[in-house]
């Protein structure tokens, strides 16, 4: 009948759209351009584009072609040097509860357009598309469990171009939240953001939320899922390069198995941050592993010294007796004032002077 031909028409349809690929970053940004051209010749005809353009995406009844149109237009208009006019910014916020219906919409396409729309405004404005970050992220983590997977990576292709360019720090707090997510993929997708903000963002706008990443890391290195844990260990490298002494009083809050298991993420990858040096082992290897870089450097440099000494005559070992006291006193007092683990403090330019000390009183010597 034509009643049951529509139904599998439309399911058909349904199934076709849960079924399209995956996107990514890199087809959001070769769409970005994919526009008509169009010309701003005032600020006024700039308001009646984004008048009509508001109209059609408020109201989810239009033909989803007219709103992709209408979406592309935004982007359009952003080309032709939108945001350099007086009235964007406003025109921006009244269009910013239209973009989020259209991130709503039963569409793929709709959804899709609306997400490469909002990833090129924040490629463009920056950290100007504060607001509008702050007031879409939630609707589109919504997206990141979405069945059809063009929407769920449509979502998380515009949250992570957001986070690289927008860097606005009220959006830790909507992406840690949704770390403790019932969702699975909703947690492992959220901590891959915030790694991707521990890795790009500048130290100072991480600062009013320490101790919510803090908290966020720990129960993502306890998370019940693998790959959650897994990425809170990367998480955890991010934020020790940020904030190293909050970063070490987690690390030694943690049991034994949590420690080894950031120990063995550390070994496995390619990052150059040192271990915590709460954490010494007994054998000289863990020792060195746990050292900080300008302590290896140090006592990389001593053994290279010793070497050359003892190739030396006998004669050129010699050294005048006052020099070495000097030396050893001072040793002695830098050492004395130093706590347990802070050894680094002492620095190469302390090993330096004693070295160039002992030349001096060789050279007066001879």
């Amino acid at each position: 009948t034509p009643a049951c031909g529509l139904q599998c028409l439309i399911l058909f349809d349904v199934c076709k759209e849960a079924g399209a690929g995956a996107v990514d970053e890199e087809d959001f940004i070769k769409a970005f351009e994919d526009v008509p051209s169009v010309q701003i010749y005032s600020n006024r005809e700039l308001e009646e584009q984004l008048t009509k353009v508001r109209e059609v995406l408020s109201d989810d009844k239009h033909d989803w072609e007219h709103r992709v149109v209408a979406l592309k237009k935004v982007r359009s208009l952003v080309l032709a040097g939108a945001p350099d006019y007086e009235g964007f910014s406003q025109q921006l916020r009244l269009l910013e509860a239209p973009l989020k219906l259209s991130a709503k919409d039963l569409r793929s396409q709709v959804v899709r357009e609306a997400c490469i729309t909002l990833g090129h405004l924040s490629s463009v404005l920056r950290n100007r598309f504060d607001h509008g970050a702050e007031s879409l992220m939630p609707t589109l983590l919504n997206l990141v469990p979405n069945s059809a997977k063009v929407m769920a990576t449509s979502g998380m292709a515009v949250i992570r171009l957001i986070l690289r360019h927008t860097h606005y720090p009220r959006l830790i707090p909507i992406i840690t939240s949704n770390c403790s997510s019932k969702s699975v993929a909703v947690r492992r997708r959220c901590y891959e953001f915030l790694e991707l903000m521990l890795l790009e963002w500048q130290t100072h706008t991480l600062e009013r939320h320490v101790a919510v990443l803090t908290e966020t890391i720990r129960k993502g290195i306890h998370d019940a899922d693998s790959e959650a844990r897994s990425i809170a260990r990367k998480c955890y490298w991010g934020f020790h390069a940020h904030y190293s002494r909050e970063a070490e009083l987690l690390y030694q809050a943690l049991e034994s198995t949590y420690q080894r298991a950031l120990q063995s993420h550390l070994k496995s990858s390619d990052s150059i941050v040192s271990l915590p040096q709460s954490d010494r082992s007994s054998s000289s290897s863990q020792e060195s592993l746990n050292r900080p870089s300008s302590v290896k450097s140090v006592l990389g440099g001593s053994k290279l010294l010793a070497n050359r000494t003892s190739t030396t005559p006998t004669s050129l070992q010699r050294s005048r007796s006052d020099v070495d006291v000097n030396a050893a006193s001072k040793s002695r007092q830098s050492s004395a004032a130093l706590t347990p683990g802070s050894y680094a403090s002492l620095g190469t330019d302390h090993y330096l002077s004693l070295f160039y000390g002992w030349m001096d009183g060789w050279m007066d010597d001879e």
